[in-house]
């Protein structure tokens, strides 16, 4: 059976992960499979657990404290972008070879400040 995905996309604020949690709510009271893949390197907390976490890989609050790199948010996002980039390998290992699995892929948006 193949896979099936979301890309949870919007705003700042707009509820992404809240939309993700009304997601998993709904599938588990319909005993149906769903995974969640926190792609937010700045994600702080989640009601629901993920099957991967990108902030496992790196966080966007460590880029920005490292001196050498003197990113701020966005610039931070950005690096870690092209980190998960270059590092893509990460996520297949972590979606593994499962089937019959829906995911959700909560993505990042820059940061306002």
């Amino acid at each position: 059976m193949p896979r099936y995905a979301q890309l949870v996309m919007g705003p700042a604020g707009s509820g992404k992960s809240t939309y993700c949690a009304t997601i998993v709510q709904h599938c588990e009271a319909l005993n149906r499979s769903v995974q969640v893949v926190n792609l937010d390197p700045a994600a702080e907390h989640f009601s629901y657990s993920v099957m991967a976490d990108i902030r496992e890989l790196i966080e966007v609050d460590d880029v920005m404290e490292d001196n050498t790199l003197q990113f701020g948010p966005n610039g931070g996002l950005v690096f870690c972008m092209e980190y998960f980039a270059n590092n893509f390998d990460w996520l297949e290992d972590c979606l593994g070879h499962v089937e019959d699995d829906y995911i959700l892929f909560d993505c990042p948006v820059e940061k306002v400040e």
